[in-house]
C-alpha cells in the first residue's frame, strides 16, 4: 500500500465517521427526541384504549381496587364505629 492509497483510505474513513456523527446529533435534538417521546406516549395510549376496550372487566376491577385504596382509612373507621 503506497502513501496515496492510505491518505485516501484515511479520507474516505473520516468522511464516514462524519457521516455517522451528523446522524447521531440529529437524533440526539432536543426536537426529535420530544417527537419520539409524543410518538411512543400516543402509541402506547392507544395499545392501553384497546385494552381497556377489550377488558372493560378488568378495568372495573382494578378501578374498584384503586378507590379502595385511597379510602382505606375512611372505610376502617367505619368498621371501627360500628363495634
Amino acid at each position: 500500500m503506497t502513501i496515496a492509497e492510505a491518505e485516501i483510505r484515511a479520507a474516505e474513513a473520516r468522511e464516514r465517521l462524519n457521516a455517522t456523527a451528523s446522524r447521531i446529533q440529529a437524533k440526539l435534538e432536543p426536537q426529535a427526541l420530544a417527537a419520539q417521546a409524543r410518538e411512543a406516549s400516543v402509541t402506547a395510549a392507544k395499545c392501553g384504549l384497546e385494552s381497556a376496550k377489550s377488558n372493560p372487566a378488568a378495568v372495573a376491577g382494578g378501578v374498584a381496587m384503586l378507590g379502595l385504596f385511597l379510602n382505606r382509612r375512611r372505610i376502617a373507621r367505619l368498621f371501627k364505629r360500628k363495634r
